[in-house]
């Protein structure tokens, strides 16, 4: 897994077609900080799920998130085979493995009555584009999955269930789907429960159609307790260097956004946020950190299991990475020959 997507877009690039103000995305904003530390994102599965991965040891892999579903439509005898056969792309938001143990994380703005459908289709998809690659495999395996609300749905539970069933059988496999709804969390939960990649998106629920002083005062008092909550963590060693910085960031250029958004650029607002201290996204350094620091975790964990009998083709399917990766590091470690 890439620490950054150099084509994540920060500032999202639509506006409204009457005052040409920028849109606040805050989907693409989640998925940009969920792939900014190893660490914290397993920190936010351990939390979520009851894991107990190392942050530091513990091998991430980025997985595949863009699947083909064929749509099929009734044959007739004017139609050929292709016009039979309708491929349709679905992409889901971040799938993901820890030491072989496969994650789907999706990430929701607005209700939306058919995320249950999406995530089992995203799951589905996934599980059959493994087999695809594995003509061994016999088993519809789907990646667990979470899902991030960020506006307020009272309808929602906070585990959705699901059941796999045959038709004519009686038994069924249950399962659920995690669900964390942020408008129920202050900041102090997110930093008890080591959310910390959510901390910026607390300022969401202040996208408003119209707006009062007291509103833009709530605003400025949540946005300063956001800005100490993420220097605390840094001061605190809870967090590295680079993470802060994409976490104070991320938290500006929401507030921007929402100010030029909702807030009518609000001049005494702005000026605040034009005097925080200005920071960068980080990029090169610190992905040349972690890369080496994952490398050597990941070298570490084929050679342990490799040592322990399991054969390169069953590390690579235990570990979610390509059986030439495997033989190319086990060739590295002088334990098989090239």
């Amino acid at each position: 897994m890439s620490v950054f997507d150099n084509d994540v877009e920060i500032a999202d690039s639509k506006t409204n077609n009457d005052d040409k103000i920028p849109l606040l995305t805050i989907d693409k904003y989640i998925k940009f900080l969920f792939r900014s530390e190893k660490q914290a994102l397993i920190r936010f599965i351990n939390s979520v799920l009851g894991e107990s991965y190392d942050p530091d040891t513990t091998v991430l892999v980025d997985l595949n998130t863009e699947f083909i579903q064929p749509n099929y439509t009734p044959s007739t005898e004017e139609q050929s085979e292709s016009d039979i056969l309708d491929l349709e792309n679905i992409i889901a938001d971040m799938i993901f493995s820890l030491n072989g143990v496969t994650y789907h994380i999706e990430f929701q703005t607005k209700a939306d009555k058919t995320i249950v459908i999406r995530i089992m289709s995203y799951g589905i998809g996934f599980a059959l584009d493994e087999m695809l690659k594995n003509s061994d495999l016999a088993v519809l395996e789907i990646p667990v999955p979470v899902l991030i609300q960020i506006d307020r749905d009272d309808n929602l539970p906070d585990k959705i269930p699901v059941q796999l069933k045959l038709s004519g059988r009686d038994d069924v496999l249950p399962f659920e789907i995690t669900v964390i709804k942020l408008w129920t969390f202050g900041i102090d939960d997110l930093l008890s429960r080591e959310f910390y990649l959510l901390l910026p998106f607390m300022l969401a629920k202040h996208r408003k159609r119209s707006v009062s002083a007291d509103d833009i005062e709530a605003f400025r008092k949540d946005l300063r307790d956001v800005e100490k909550a993420i220097s605390d963590l840094y001061d605190n060693g809870r967090i590295y260097s680079y993470l802060r910085t994409n976490l104070r960031a991320m938290t500006n250029n929401i507030a921007k956004s929402i100010n030029a958004r909702y807030f009518r650029n609000n001049a005494n607002l702005d000026k605040e946020l034009n005097t925080m201290a200005s920071t960068r996204f980080l990029f090169a350094q610190e992905y040349e950190a972690l890369g080496e620091a994952r490398g050597v975790a990941l070298t570490t964990q084929i050679v342990k299991l490799f040592l322990g009998k399991e054969t390169p083709i069953d590390i690579s399917k235990q570990l979610c990475i390509s059986l030439d990766s495997v033989n190319e590091i086990l060739v590295k470690a002088g334990l098989i020959e090239e």
